[in-house]
C-alpha cells in the first residue's frame, strides 16, 4: 500500500503542476544502443530507451514559486534481459526521500520514473531559500568539479544534461549584483553521511572566483574556483583539498585546469587537465556504461591524471560534428567520443554517438567493448 501511495501522489502533483504552470516544456527521445563486447565480438547486445521528460514551473507569487520535474524511462532490450540487476542499476536513488520507482519490471523491459526536482523557491529582496529536491551546482569547470560537492556528475553519462538533483535546504544570500553566499544543508539518512557547506562567489576584474568551506560523509573539504578570460581563451580552474576525519583514511586534493574558445561559425575547442591525488594505476570499480556516475567529488577519475580535449561545429546551420577524447597519459588509455548531430526542424533533433575505448582490462578505460547509439529527440 505504501508504494502506491507515493507514485500515485507523485503524480497528482504534476497533474496539479500542469494545471497552473506557467512554464511548461520537455522532450520525447528514442535512444537505439548498440555494443559490441570485446573480445568476443560475435555477440551484439541491442536495446532501445523511450525517454520522456516533463517540466512544470509555476510563479505562484512574487515571492514563491514551485518546480516540479520528472525523468520516465521504458527500457527493452538485451541488456536488461542479461543482466540481471540492470532495474537496480537505474532505479537507485542516493536522495534523502526516494521520488523513483519502478512501474513495469520484466525479463527484457524495464519501466522507471524519477523526479529529479520537486522544490519550493521562496525569495525575499537579497535573500533566496530553495527546499526540496534541487540542482546544486558548485562546479565552475566544464568537465570536472571537484567543488561540486552535493551533485557530483560523470562526463560520460551524455544523454542526461539535466543532471541529478538533490534533497537539500539552500540559503542563498546576495551581497551584490554579481556577489552572493550559498549555505547548504542536505541530509542523508545517517548523521555522519548528511553533508553542509558555505560558499562565497563574486566578481572582481571581470573575473569570477569562489571559496567554500564544506563537510561531507567522513571528510572535511576546503576548495575554490575562478573563471577568467586571458587573450581570446576562457580559463576555468578548481581545487579542493578533502581532509580525512578518520586516521585511517587518506587526505588529499583534485583540482582542474581547462581552457575554451570560440573559434566563430558556432565552432568551439576545450582543452582540460584533472589531477586527483586519490587516483591510483590498476584495477578499481569497473566502469559502467548503463549509468556512469561519479561516487563522489573525489572519485572523478580512476587515475591520478586525465586530460580532456574537446572540438565541436556546424556545418550549414544542420550538422554539428563533434569529438571528445578522455585519456590517461599514465596507462595511456582514453575515452574517445564522436558525435554528428543534425538539425532536422526547429525542435526535432537526430544524433549518432560512438563511445570507443583503448585501454586493457586494468586501465581507467578498458576495452570491454564499444558503444554506439542513434537518437532521436522532440523539444515541446
Amino acid at each position: 500500500m505504501k508504494n502506491a501511495i507515493k507514485p500515485a501522489l507523485l503524480f497528482v502533483l504534476l497533474i496539479f503542476g500542469n494545471a497552473h504552470a506557467q512554464e511548461f516544456k520537455g522532450h520525447l527521445k528514442l535512444l537505439n544502443n548498440l555494443f559490441i563486447p570485446y573480445p568476443d565480438t560475435l555477440f551484439w547486445f541491442t536495446d532501445q530507451t523511450l525517454e520522456n521528460r516533463l517540466e512544470f514551473k509555476w510563479d505562484a507569487t512574487d515571492w514563491l514559486r514551485f518546480d516540479i520535474q520528472a525523468r520516465n524511462r521504458f527500457i527493452y532490450g538485451d541488456f536488461v534481459e542479461t543482466i540481471p540487476t540492470y532495474s537496480l542499476l537505474i532505479g537507485s536513488s542516493n536522495g534523502f526521500v526516494d521520488l523513483s520507482f519502478l512501474w513495469a519490471d520484466g525479463r527484457s523491459f524495464v519501466g522507471h520514473t524519477e523526479f529529479d526536482r520537486l522544490l519550493a523557491r521562496f525569495i525575499l529582496n537579497s535573500i533566496e531559500l530553495t527546499v526540496g529536491r534541487q540542482r546544486i551546482n558548485w562546479g565552475m569547470d566544464l568537465v570536472w568539479n571537484p567543488n561540486d560537492i552535493f551533485n557530483t556528475f560523470s562526463y560520460l553519462n551524455l544523454e542526461y544534461p539535466e543532471r541529478p538533483g538533490t534533497d537539500a535546504v539552500n540559503l542563498k544570500v546576495y551581497t551584490g549584483t554579481l556577489s552572493y553566499f550559498d549555505l547548504v544543508y542536505q541530509p542523508h539518512k545517517t548523521a555522519d553521511s548528511s553533508a553542509y557547506g558555505v560558499r562565497y562567489r563574486a566578481n572582481i576584474a571581470r573575473t569570477d572566483f569562489q571559496a567554500l568551506a564544506a563537510r561531507m560523509a567522513g571528510y572535511y573539504v576546503l576548495g575554490g574556483g575562478l573563471s577568467s578570460e586571458l587573450d581570446q581563451f576562457a580559463i576555468r580552474s578548481e581545487v579542493s583539498y578533502f581532509s580525512a576525519q578518520k586516521s585511517d583514511a587518506k587526505s588529499g586534493f583534485v583540482a582542474t585546469l581547462s581552457a575554451d574558445r570560440s573559434m566563430g561559425s558556432n565552432s568551439f575547442v576545450q582543452l582540460g587537465a584533472l589531477y586527483n591525488s586519490f587516483g591510483r594505476r590498476g584495477s578499481q570499480e569497473p566502469l559502467s556504461l548503463i549509468e556512469p556516475r561519479a561516487q563522489s567529488p573525489m572519485m572523478l577519475s580512476r587515475g591520478k591524471v586525465n586530460l580532456f580535449v574537446g572540438v565541436n561545429g556546424t556545418v550549414e546551420t544542420l550538422f554539428t560534428p563533434s569529438l571528445v577524447i578522455l585519456a590517461n597519459p599514465i596507462d595511456w588509455s582514453a575515452a574517445v567520443i564522436p558525435s554528428v548531430g543534425y538539425s532536422a526542424s526547429n525542435n526535432l533533433t537526430l544524433a549518432l554517438t560512438a563511445m570507443l575505448f583503448t585501454g586493457h582490462t586494468t586501465d581507467e578505460y578498458p576495452n570491454n567493448g564499444q558503444l554506439a547509439y542513434f537518437k532521436v529527440q522532440w523539444n515541446f
